[in-house]
């Protein structure tokens, strides 16, 4: 059973100082997302997630989607983390996670539900043993774009052994076996959080997931989900 129990407060306090060094910044730019591309590959290469390849970039094509959004996490003008989301719905139905687990996300999306996709978190092997809250900043990404767009749910996929940190934090129900998945050596589990049921849960337990309308407002602009035109017919 995940366990959602109080945790201390200056644990709570120590996250929340740790974000005030924290800068959030969307890829907007080829520069962007290419420097976002080179963290995922160096990350991915080191734990032998992926092959060697000539760009030393970690890219595909659900970086181009309309209803894509890559996010750096800065600390003194130095990208030491990110993560990609996808805003997964009947009007924007196309995604990595989609690809790899179409028998769980696909009735999801044909319900009607909005979801927030998330893949490609990786972290600066370095920056991730000097900030021991780098894990905690980067994944509150997640609560800033689900509470920005009104999600119903948070979809992601870990390695097995990252499962018990997201059934801890966030009251996520696994979904799947490790499968394969796309460029990658290493199978993942595909997990499910259900954000409008668990959210008030998950605040109380660490508030620093809380976020400023403004916050949000900055990083993802305006609240609206893209219509893309080439939408999966889903009955």
């Amino acid at each position: 059973m995940s366990d959602l129990s109080p945790q201390p407060k200056d644990f709570s306090q120590r996250v929340a100082d740790f974000l005030t060094a924290v800068d959030y910044r969307r890829a907007r730019t080829d520069e962007d997302l290419a420097e976002i591309q080179r963290l995922r590959y160096d990350a991915n290469l080191r734990e032998g997630a992926i092959a060697a390849n000539r760009d030393q970039l970690l890219q595909d094509r659900y970086d181009e989607l309309e209803n894509c959004v890559n996010v750096g996490v800065w600390i003194d003008n130095r990208l030491v983390s990110a993560l990609r989301l996808h805003l997964l719905a009947r009007e924007s139905a196309d995604s990595a996670l989609l690809e790899a687990y179409p028998d769980l996300v696909r009735p999801r999306v044909a319900r009607g539900l909005r979801i927030i996709d998330i893949t490609r978190l990786a972290a600066d092997f370095t920056a991730a043993r000097q900030h021991r809250y780098l894990a905690y900043a980067t994944v509150r990404i997640s609560m800033m774009a689900s509470e920005h767009y009104d999600a119903d749910l948070i979809l992601a996929a870990v390695r097995t052994e990252h499962l018990p940190f997201y059934r801890r934090e966030f009251l996520a129900e696994t979904l799947s076996e490790p499968r394969p998945y796309p460029s990658l050596i290493k199978p993942l589990s595909l997990f499910e959080i259900d954000y409008r049921r668990n959210r008030r849960l998950i605040l109380e337990r660490h508030s620093f997931h809380e976020s400023t309308v403004a916050e949000r407002d900055a990083l993802f602009g305006k609240a609206q989900w893209p219509s893309f035109k080439d939408a999966l017919a889903l009955a």
